[in-house]
Order: structure tokens, then sequence, then C-alpha cells
């Protein structure tokens, strides 16, 4: 089908996910907008643990990448049931769950209640919403009714009012207006009104087809790539790989040798700041990979600030997997087999 049928879009995207993407510069501000919330003691952590899954640690993911040159508090997002050892009373634990209702992450909250570690939930109710209130948690109460995945602004921003809060600031106002200016532009150029011959969204999607998409990033926007793994996998209900330079230089390279590579296309996420070491191997990858694989396709990063490069591909990546679900005749609101996981192992 043509991704310029509008009419064709609407019969397949059913519970219109377009107008969300479309809507996501606004989302980011009125997530920024929305009130801090941080620690009673005022102690700056020596340690923050963000507690999340799925699409809601997304956004811890994307903090975490943007402090790794500028804070000196480390940042560890943990994926799963309880908390690692090293969260003491000295740290912080940032439980969030756009749902409320992730029960690793209310495992996580209650293990820090347990501990006496500070925590704060963001979320937008749920079990998490609950026993923030019932305990008298510092939270942050996000709007409802979105998929977590497509709720990365109501989940970034509001992290980051938390970590500032709580002395531990990791972007400057200067870089958050930065990044929404660069998603507003963007939201402009990969809506479904702009033609495919002027919008790389449709067109990476069109070039990815039937294949199997490998995305691959640099020392920050590895984290982006898994953001596109994850995007294909929920959005288009497609397998994905992701994967990060340099360290995919010494193992998955050797996975592109074969004929198999011809079903798979790679996209490489770049930036006009990569160190140099960085920016040579990305372009050896591609030169090695081109003669293999499906295709090769670079998407280069927006702006200056950490934020908006980080940002500026995962709104990509939005457009991008809704495209190819399009393209396979697949509403890429629902998540069926995500949801009967969580009715089988509800109590």
């Amino acid at each position: 089908m043509s991704l310029d049928d509008v009419r064709a879009i609407e019969r397949i995207d059913r519970h219109d996910t377009r107008a969300i993407l479309a809507d996501f510069p606004l989302q980011c501000r009125r997530g920024r907008a929305l009130p801090a919330a941080a620690p009673p003691s005022g102690e700056r952590p020596r340690l923050i643990v963000i507690a999340g899954m799925g699409g809601s640690a997304s956004g811890g993911d994307m903090v975490a990448a943007c402090a790794g040159d500028t804070l000196d508090v480390p940042i560890l997002v943990h994926r799963g049931y309880g908390l690692p050892a090293a969260a003491g009373p000295d740290s912080l634990v940032v439980a969030i769950s756009y749902s409320g209702g992730t029960v690793e992450v209310v495992s996580a909250a209650e293990a820090a209640l347990a501990r006496q570690v500070p925590l704060v939930a963001i979320t937008a109710g749920g079990a998490l919403g609950a026993l923030a209130q019932a305990r008298g948690l510092p939270r942050v109460t996000l709007p409802s009714g979105l998929m977590p995945r497509m709720a990365l602004g109501y989940l970034v921003f509001p992290l980051l009012s938390v970590l500032a809060a709580s002395r531990a600031p990791v972007a400057t106002e200067a870089e958050m207006n930065e990044a929404l200016g660069v998603l507003a532009t963007l939201a402009g150029e990969l809506a479904p009104g702009v033609p495919t011959d002027k919008n790389p969204a449709k067109r990476l999607a069109i070039a990815i087809g039937d294949r199997l998409p490998a995305v691959y990033g640099g020392p920050l926007t590895a984290t982006a790539a898994y953001r596109w793994k994850t995007d294909f996998e929920e959005n288009a209900k497609i397998l994905a790989v992701a994967g990060a330079l340099p360290e995919m230089n010494h193992n998955e390279i050797e996975a592109w040798g074969g004929p198999a590579a011809r079903e798979r296309y790679v996209v490489l996420l770049r930036e006009e700041s990569d160190p140099p070491e960085i920016a040579r191997r990305f372009a050896l990858v591609r030169e090695m990979l081109a003669p293999t694989a499906g295709g090769v396709t670079e998407m280069w990063t927006r702006g200056d600030g950490r934020l908006a490069r980080i940002l500026s591909l995962a709104y990509a990546s939005l457009w991008v997997s809704f495209y190819l679900a399009v393209l396979h005749a697949v509403d890429p609101w629902p998540v069926p087999m995500l949801e009967e996981v969580k009715r089988r192992l509800s109590p």
C-alpha cells in the first residue's frame, strides 16, 4: 500500500496512534510542566536506581545516557523484582511505571521501603500510585490513557525534574528547550501528511519492508538503538536486533557474512559529534555490511545537547515503526501477547 494514502492508514490505525505520535512534542512540554517531587531528606544521593520495565524503563535509559558524561552520581536502570544490593539509605530509588501496575516496579518500591531507601514514584496510578498514596511518598502523577511506550515524554521530563530536585541535575533548562524545539521540527517532517519523497520515516519503513531490522548505535545512541528494537517489536510486531559500537565489532559483526544477511536491514544511528574512533568504525561497518545486508541506512541525531540528540532518534523510531506496522497491515496500538502474559501472571 501507499503510505501517502491517508484513508488506508486510518483503516489500519484504528486507535489513532498517529495522532498520539503527532502530539508527542506537546506531551513532552506537558511532562516538563508537571510538579516535581523529591525525597523529603533533601540529601544528595550517592546512587540513583531507576526501577522500571518496558516502555517505562526506556525513559530511565535515556536519562542515564544523558547523564553519563556530566553527572558524578551513577544511575542504574533496574529491570526486575526487588532492588540491587547497592541500593541503601544513601541512595535514591525512582519507581517509574506509567500504568502503575507493573509488578516488578511495585516489588522494587516495596523493597526500597523495607530498606528505608528514599523513594519517589512516577506513575499514572495503579498499585504503585496506591502505595505512594498510602505511604505518603513523593509522587509525580502522570496523565493516563496512553500505552507506556507512547508516553515517553511523560516519563523522561518528570524524571529529569525529580533528579534536579534531588540535587542530581542531568539537563539544563536550555538543553530541555532545545530538545522541545527539535521534536517540534521533526513532528512537521515525519507526520502522515508529509509525502514519502520528503518523509525519511516513511522511506526507511519501505526500505526495511519484510526484512529483520538490526539497529546499531554508538556511545550515546546505543540506548536509542534498543528503543528502536522494542518499538519495532511492540508497534510493528516484528522481531528486531539492537547493538552498540564498538562492542558489535567484537562478536555480532561475524553474523553478517553469510547469505542470510540479505534478509536483514541495517540501521546505523549516527551523530555528527561521534568521536573519530567511533566514526571510523561506523564507516567500516557500513562498508563491510553494504554488500551482504538487505540494505543499510544511517539515521542522524538532531540538536547539540545530549537530550535533544537522543530524543530525536527516539521520536523517529516511533514513526518508522508506525509506518512499518501500517505496511504490514497491523494496528500499532494493541499488544495482545504482552497483555496475555500479564493476565496469566496476575493473582
